[in-house]
């Protein structure tokens, strides 16, 4: 419905500058050379027959549009793009409609009440034409810039941003189109073997993904090292950080194997972060790579024999770099911090990655996520779930920063948790978070929303996690248990 409406509201504001240019350019000036008796009838003949129901269906039909897109955007305002939209839209309502309203009517209806051959009309004429011109240049590229920026807002909702993004192999200069080409896997490609020098690993509490699994890996160009902190690891230029997704054919019987999907690219360079994607073909014998925003049918076996079927969403490469915003969300600390399973027996994550030369040092004292599926203390894992999936948007340096509200580790303890904060109401739910219930916290409504204009987290995930909302429910309801007053 946005991407059908902001086209509407381009298309409006496109029609309506065009009319206006064409007052500016040659009707006025046409009008200005007839005399004051002359003039005064022209122009009051216009006055009466534009007011027809196209032009004022257009002019106000697209009014309502932006009127409408202003509201959505501010609900929406974490999402790439909306203050695009925002901007456009009120434009034309300020610099069109207003202008319209405030100056060029109350004109209209002054001259229409003057005899054309009076002399109040003859004085009257010269300054009506300088200042109804003027602000017509005004109201007319008030619509022309609404129209452009409505447009870049539309090509971002649409994908025609993402831009087809082939990289090189490490090392090289010349982009490939399929994932076969990168010279990454070991064999067969979707064996998912990496080849020396990229090192497989997991993180502590993954992002959901609409229910698909994940495999990752990095790569750092000989005689460079990752540099560690208390939280985010810095990247060496050439660095690729690979993320494959994939959903298990039969979830009974493992040795059916898995659909691939795509696999996913960030490559360090040294203006920041460059995004790529690959989507596997239908054969499951390559990956070619893509622009992305693009709907993938998936079918699986549940662990009950039951057939799932659902909508894998490949995002753009620009929503790629919308969400990471120049930052490798689960290269921290508090991520990789782990015990994992190597071929010569149990490691510690980190101290794998110091012996084999990955990272310059141990990383300092720092925080650790716990697994939302593991053993670990019920709120301990919500708010590492919470960490995970929200605070990169909901967090320092996130698109959603700005709230001021943040999911991230250090700012759910209970002395900060956003405990009955005020907020737009969704199906009937004002409170961000009632402690104690969570059938009343709105930030859960979103998450069970199957709206796109209301569901959290943001991102390419499209379907409500029943995992994620049980574990959370299940810590609000924890809470020591507050009723919220009334504003």
């Amino acid at each position: 419905m946005t991407l059908f409406s902001t086209l509407l509201a381009a298309l409006g504001c496109g029609l309506i500058a065009g009319v206006f240019f064409g007052f500016s350019s040659f009707v006025m000036p046409a009008l200005a050379r007839l005399g004051p008796a002359q003039g005064v009838r022209a122009m009051q003949s216009i006055n009466v027959v534009v007011l027809n129901r196209w032009f004022l269906g257009v002019l106000l039909g697209t009014a309502l549009v932006c009127c409408g897109l202003a509201l959505s955007a501010l609900g929406a305002w974490a999402e790439p793009g909306a203050w695009v939209r925002f901007a456009g839209a009120c434009l034309y309502l300020a610099g069109t409609i207003s202008v319209t309203s405030l100056y060029h009517v109350p004109r209209n209806q002054a001259l229409a009440r003057l005899p054309a051959d009076s002399p109040e009309a003859e004085r009257f004429w010269p300054e009506y034409v300088a200042g109804w011109s003027l602000w017509n240049h005004v109201r007319g590229a008030s619509a022309f810039v609404a129209g452009a920026l409505l447009i870049f807002a539309l090509l971002g909702l649409s994908g025609c941003r993402g831009p087809l993004r082939p990289i090189a192999p490490p090392g090289a200069m010349t982009p490939v189109e399929h994932l076969s080409e990168l010279g990454i896997f070991e064999g067969d490609p979707a064996k998912q073997v990496p080849r020396p020098g990229f090192v497989a690993y997991d993180v502590n509490a993954s992002l959901y993904a609409d229910g698909a699994r994940k495999r990752r890996f990095v790569y750092v160009p000989a005689g460079s090292r990752i540099q560690t902190s208390s939280d985010r690891w810095q990247l060496p230029v050439g660095s690729y950080l690979v993320k494959t997704f994939s959903f298990p054919r039969d979830l009974r019987d493992p040795m059916l194997g898995e659909r691939l999907i795509e696999t996913r690219f960030l490559v360090r360079t040294e203006d920041g972060f460059t995004a790529s994607t690959y989507v596997w073909n239908d054969a499951q014998t390559d990956a070619r790579a893509s622009r992305g925003d693009l709907d993938v049918p998936v079918a699986w076996i549940d662990e009950r024999g039951v057939r799932r079927d659902q909508v894998f969403h490949v995002p753009s490469t620009s929503q790629c770099a919308a969400c990471h915003a120049d930052r490798a969300l689960g290269f921290r600390s508090r991520q990789l911090d782990h015990v994992a399973e190597y071929a010569d027996g149990t490691h510690d994550q980190i101290a794998h990655f110091e012996r084999i030369g990955l990272i310059d040092q141990r990383p300092p004292a720092h925080l650790v996520l716990s697994d939302p599926a593991s053993e670990a203390p019920l709120a301990a894992r919500a708010r590492s779930y919470l960490d995970a999936n929200c605070s990169h948007c909901h967090g320092a340096g996130g698109s959603a920063e700005r709230t001021d509200l943040f999911w991230d580790l250090e700012h759910t303890t209970s002395a900060e948790l956003p405990s009955c904060r005020s907020t737009r109401s969704i199906d009937g739910r004002d409170r961000v978070l009632v402690p104690g219930y969570p059938e009343q916290s709105e930030f859960l409504a979103r998450m069970r929303s199957d709206n796109p204009r209301v569901h959290m987290p943001r991102g390419p995930a499209k379907l409500p996690d029943p995992t994620g909302i049980a574990l959370l429910s299940t810590w609000v309801a924890s809470l020591p248990a507050q009723r919220c007053e009334s504003d």
